[in-house]
């Protein structure tokens, strides 16, 4: 059996949020679309960190500080905000690599 990473109540918000980011982003300026991005990232961080079954609950909770912590400096210092998700993209493909390095391979 496979471990529930979401419930379906976690699930539908996301994805209410993710339809409706979709729909502002028609109107709003072309730079909040990242915004509302990095923000449903650090909205599915917290589901996965309220669910037991997350076993890099260090890293989500490491992650999901920084981008509450970041993801306003848009509003102040789009440059450093730029920096940021640089940054934040970077550390997800660094993940990607350890994970991938650790799972064993099928012959």
């Amino acid at each position: 059996m496979n471990p529930k990473v979401l419930t379906e109540d976690q699930a539908f918000k996301l994805l209410a949020f993710l339809v409706t980011s979709a729909r502002l982003c028609v109107v709003e300026p072309e730079n909040y679309g990242t915004f509302r991005l990095i923000d449903a990232a650090s909205r599915l961080l917290g589901f996965l960190l309220e669910n037991e079954e997350a076993r890099d609950r260090d890293f989500y909770a490491h992650l999901q500080r920084e981008i509450e912590d970041n993801k306003l400096l848009l509003l102040s210092d789009e440059e450093a905000y730029t920096q940021f998700v640089g940054d934040a993209a970077r550390e997800i493909a660094r993940r990607m690599k350890t994970k991938s390095a650790a799972q064993p391979i099928d012959v």
